[in-house]
């Protein structure tokens, strides 16, 4: 049978919201190929781990492995997949490398001509998960599972929704229809001097091509998330792995779309 590898990053909320979207899609291409949709998961967090066995069985998975520190390659060589997904972040990346890299593909809709897609895809969040399936699989653990190092998070045992205080971190020509847009639900600006205090929450950036996501919120809080808007005619760009989302569109559009009944329970 077919397989198709969809890496789980671990986050607080469960998995990466481009692990989550990955996985969605693989349960499209599956359905319609005939293949088994496999999520890998680094290391064993013992009880920890319900979160994700949760997050990657509403997402779409049929089964979930937890992997020891040789990563992908072993499962790569044993199964020979359709695909692999791994998120656009600097771990899903990471482990791309060991099957040679990734292409990258901005997710916006469902719709994906799969038949183009590389072997191995590094997945940019532009949507929400678009499955909530009510069962759960079982997980299979390598033996080596345990020897992989997790972040000290992981051993505390808290599931952080991302949700809490809403921020937005605009440039200074913004135009009024955005900071309206901003206004109306609920967002509040933040300056510079804010980046290294982003511990809960979620921060929306709107810094345009010259302001990217920077690198001190790369350290962010592990309950804290970023939804960066790169405004029209953007293209996928190294500073995105810093980003939980970014969604496409002009600003005062893209930031309405958080007005949607499925937004609410992520971000409020």
């Amino acid at each position: 049978m077919a397989h198709i590898l969809v890496y789980a990053q671990r986050t607080p909320q469960g998995i990466h919201p481009a692990s989550a979207a990955a996985l969605c899609l693989a349960r499209d291409i599956g359905s319609e190929r005939g293949a088994t949709v496999s999520a890998v998961c680094p290391g064993d967090a013992g009880r920890a781990d319900q979160f994700v066995i949760g997050a990657v069985s509403r997402f779409g998975a049929d089964g979930l492995t937890f992997l020891g520190p040789a990563g992908l390659r072993p499962l790569q060589d044993r199964l020979h997949p359709l695909l692999v997904f791994v998120p656009h972040t600097e771990e899903g990346l990471a482990a791309a490398e060991t099957l040679g890299g990734a292409e990258a593909l901005w997710l916006q809709e469902p719709e994906v001509e799969w038949e183009r897609l590389a072997s191995v895809t590094a997945i940019v969040a532009g949507t929400l998960p678009w499955y909530e399936l009510p069962a759960i699989i079982d997980a299979e653990y390598d033996n080596e599972a345990s020897l992989v190092d997790l972040p000290e998070w992981v051993a505390r045992l808290e599931q952080h929704s991302g949700r809490g205080p809403l921020r937005y971190f605009a440039r200074e020509d913004l135009d009024q229809a955005a900071r309206a847009a901003l206004a109306s639900i609920g967002a509040k600006p933040v300056g510079p001097e804010y980046l290294d205090q982003h511990t809960g929450g979620t921060l929306l950036w709107l810094g345009g091509a010259d302001q990217p996501v920077p690198e001190a919120l790369i350290a962010r809080g592990p309950g804290a998330r970023v939804i960066l808007f790169p405004g029209e005619g953007a293209e996928i760009d190294a500073a995105w792995t810093r980003a939980d989302w970014v969604l496409p569109g002009a600003w005062p559009e893209a930031v309405k779309q958080l007005h949607s009944e499925l937004w609410k329970p992520v971000i409020v």
